[in-house]
């Protein structure tokens, strides 16, 4: 059995500039984009200055970012939380879109989140411009001595390159391993189901009533191996008899559940904790360019 991996389906080109490709992750970030936007206008209208219901969920969890905000980056960096606030949503919700069954997660594909990346980093280039010029923020590759300049240039080029393949990666290799687990699955299930069908009816009866005894036996003794071995058999034994009927000839019965909880794992947390990482990442990288003066950062 042959896994094939492959990228975004390519819906469409748009015959412009030499063809851009309209593939499933440019759907999913406008979805993304549409449904933030909606949410966004829907729950900051009609506020109240006495909050009930939605307005006290939504100051919650602004409050949560902006203090997250002013945690990592400091009160004199307050006004990024927008910003922050828009990465974070757009990373958990590119990556939980996916459980749709049908639209691909935008951190699954690199360009997403590698155009975040090289965003990030612009936006601390060009601080360092702002706050140092152009040649102070050259000087600063020299820094603390000239020799550590080539090292200096590849850790300036590296931390862009290690931001995007590290949210890409863990969400990405989440679809891969639930992939392989299930092409695992359909093949042991082909070959222990055709393996009882094979021998017959009889060996599948054999197998229902070898449960029947194991689960007596359990409920008699309190054997928890009698449960797991009668619950073993029944499946066998149950499916085997569907299979050598030919109700469920081909069928690949083992797959059932397994892979769907594990995409949902990679989906739900591995999504929320890449989220976080990536944002965190960006709060930090950020707030080294702009540490503010030294009455902020006491007031911080």
């Amino acid at each position: 059995m042959e896994l094939e991996v492959t990228g975004a389906f390519i819906y469409f080109t748009i015959p412009i500039f030499g063809g851009i490709n309209i593939t499933q992750t440019a759907v999913s970030s406008l979805i993304v984009t549409a449904l933030l936007c909606w949410a966004f206008i829907y729950f900051g209208k009609e506020l109240k200055k006495r909050p009930d219901g939605k307005q006290v969920l939504i100051e919650k969890g602004v409050m949560m970012l902006r203090n997250m905000v002013i945690e990592s980056m400091g009160l004199h960096n307050v006004h990024w939380t927008p910003f922050i606030a828009t990465i974070f949503l757009s990373s958990i919700c590119g990556s939980f879109i996916g459980l749709t069954g049908f639209l691909r997660s935008t951190t699954a594909d690199l360009s997403t989140t590698i155009v975040w990346a090289v965003m990030v980093t612009a936006i601390i280039w060009y601080n360092n411009i702002k706050n140092n010029g152009f040649l102070g923020w050259l000087k600063g590759f020299t820094e603390p001595i000239w020799v550590m300049t080539p090292m200096n240039i590849v850790s300036e080029i590296a931390q862009p390159i290690s931001m995007a393949f590290r949210h890409f990666g863990n969400v990405a290799g989440g679809g891969v391993i639930t992939a392989l687990i299930y092409a695992s699955l359909s093949l042991a299930s082909t070959l222990i189901l055709n393996l009882v069908a094979a021998n017959g009816v009889l060996v599948s009866v054999i197998l229902l009533a070898a449960a029947v005894a194991l689960l007596i036996w359990w409920k008699k003794r309190g054997k928890k191996p009698g449960l797991v071995f009668g619950i073993v058999s029944a499946v066998l034994g149950f499916f085997g008899l569907l299979q050598a009927t030919g109700i469920l000839s081909g069928v690949p019965i083992l797959t059932f559940g397994i892979p769907a909880v594990l995409s949902c794992y990679f989906d739900l947390f591995s999504g929320f904790v890449q989220a976080y990482v990536f944002t965190l990442l960006t709060m930090v990288y950020i707030a080294g360019s702009l540490p503010g003066s030294q009455e902020a950062q006491a007031e911080a």
